[in-house]
């Protein structure tokens, strides 16, 4: 049983793996193209659309890519019919959305993009929606291949329209819109999702269920939008649009750690769905627990260590100062992850109420911080807020699922790792030999304290590619 519990978990790992990392990675080294080609100002402009559209999609798809998939992993369901809703409310919603283009003329910084924005919002929903089709069907390993190939295009797309014809913003949105369409496309024909659109009638029911799970999900994706984006708008508002340019870009390694971990976390949604019930299944929890937070707290640390010397040349000389927000953010993203793993309980028993009421609990400390904060210390106040609300959501997720699976902190990796990614956070600021000194100590001494955790990992690893 453990074993196949075990190797279950780790194909799915790897399989999310090959497809989230590659296309994460992708994007990731897209940044010196887009911070050469693109000015600070410019920058904080298409920043400010993608904000919009993570607002935009939930709002007028009732999120209902996230009923698809998880409607699609309970057994013997009707996996046509939950496709079929699905393109029926992506049609109505890219009809409703056309209200986007008269609505973009309030906003002045987006005034002359309201068509752009528009079909970035609707491609994109529609990317996700059959993509999360792909993962509702289990086919891992086309969904993969459709992260990849979203990535490959849009990198492509965006050199041609960036760097070859110099398009600016709109060849920005234009390489989005193309890669969205073209993905959906792939991720239609490969699920056979198509089949769906021929099925008569709409399982009303059906439909019920769906909307009333993913509903109550809209105001959690607007909370976490609140968590993750409205610091941008505010700082672009207080502060500048290019200062917001600048911390757009502080976003992209400490968002490496839920990148990475946000890869494991998927695959362990399927595993926990199967774990219910188990009798062994808090035990086994908190044991998978214990391991990935020795892992996202030595990453966190070592990404902190590395962060100025790295942007030394993975960015323009004007964007460097990102890394005075890093280690803040890092600190957030750390215990992000671990309170999405926690919330995998919400997944689980379809507890969409659950995401809601600790969404809201972080969202409501997060305005609260932010305009405290930044009117007081500009963007340090904008990444210290995001902090503290990913550290009080994980308290929040830590009690309430209790009822479900009981997480057990009070053990070597929680308090060593918290310990160890803190005293890293701090002593970055020490712009001296000394201070780097202290941060290769405390990168050294988590290593050595976690050996337990990553060495079976390494020899599991090497041991693969001999037998290979």
């Amino acid at each position: 049983m453990r074993n196949n519990r075990n190797s279950y978990l780790i194909k799915n790992t790897i399989i999310f793996t090959i497809g989230n990392l590659g296309s994460k990675f992708i994007t990731f080294f897209l940044i010196p193209l887009y911070t050469n080609a693109l000015t600070t100002s410019e920058y904080g402009v298409v920043d400010l659309i993608a904000t919009v559209g993570t607002v935009a999609i939930p709002l007028l798809t009732l999120n209902i890519c996230e009923s698809v998939m998880r409607f699609a992993l309970d057994r013997n369901t009707d996996k046509k019919q939950i496709t079929k809703i699905g393109t029926y409310i992506l049609l109505i919603s890219a009809i409703i959305g056309l209200g986007i283009i008269p609505l973009c003329t309030f906003f002045d910084k987006i005034a002359n993009y309201s068509i752009y924005v528009y079909l970035y919002v609707i491609s994109l929903a529609a990317s996700q929606l059959y993509l999360c089709d792909l993962r509702g069907k289990e086919l891992l390993i086309y969904y993969s291949v459709g992260n990849i190939l979203h990535t490959f295009l849009i990198a492509a797309f965006n050199i041609i329209y960036l760097v070859v014809l110099d398009h600016g913003i709109e060849g920005y949105l234009s390489a989005f819109i193309l890669s969205n369409l073209i993905t959906a496309t792939y991720a239609i024909v490969v699920g056979k999702s198509y089949n769906s659109f021929t099925s008569h009638g709409i399982n009303k029911h059906l439909l019920k269920d769906m909307t009333k799970y993913s509903v109550v999900l809209i105001p959690n994706s607007f909370m976490w939008w609140i968590m993750n984006s409205l610091d941008r708008i505010m700082v672009s508002s207080m502060v500048g649009i290019s200062a917001n340019g600048i911390y757009a870009v502080s976003y992209k390694l400490p968002t490496l750690v839920s990148t990475l971990t946000g890869i494991f976390n998927q695959a362990w949604s399927y595993s926990a769905i199967r774990e219910e019930g188990a009798k062994d299944e808090a035990e086994y929890n908190n044991s998978i627990f214990r391991k990935l937070t020795g892992i996202v707290t030595l990453i966190g640390i070592g990404l902190i260590l590395f962060s100025k010397p790295f942007l030394r040349f993975y960015v323009a000389k004007e964007y460097y100062d990102a890394w005075k927000y890093i280690p803040f953010l890092t600190v957030g993203f750390v215990y992000l992850t671990l309170a999405t793993f926690v919330a995998t309980s919400y997944t689980v028993h379809k507890d969409s109420f659950g995401y809601l009421f600790s969404g809201m609990f972080g969202a409501i400390f997060n305005i609260i911080l932010n305009l405290l904060l930044i009117p007081s210390i500009k963007v340090y106040g904008a990444a210290i807020a995001t902090c503290i609300s990913y550290v009080l959501v994980f308290i929040f997720r830590i009690i309430h699922t209790r009822k479900y699976i009981k997480y057990s902190i009070i053990n070597k990796e929680f308090l060593f790792g918290s310990t160890f990614l803190v005293a890293s956070s701090i002593v970055v600021f020490i712009d001296n030999y000394i201070g780097k000194l202290l941060q290769i100590s405390i990168f050294v001494a988590a290593i050595f304290v976690f050996s337990d955790i990553w060495m079976p990992i390494m020899e599991k690893i090497i041991h693969i590619k001999k037998e290979d």
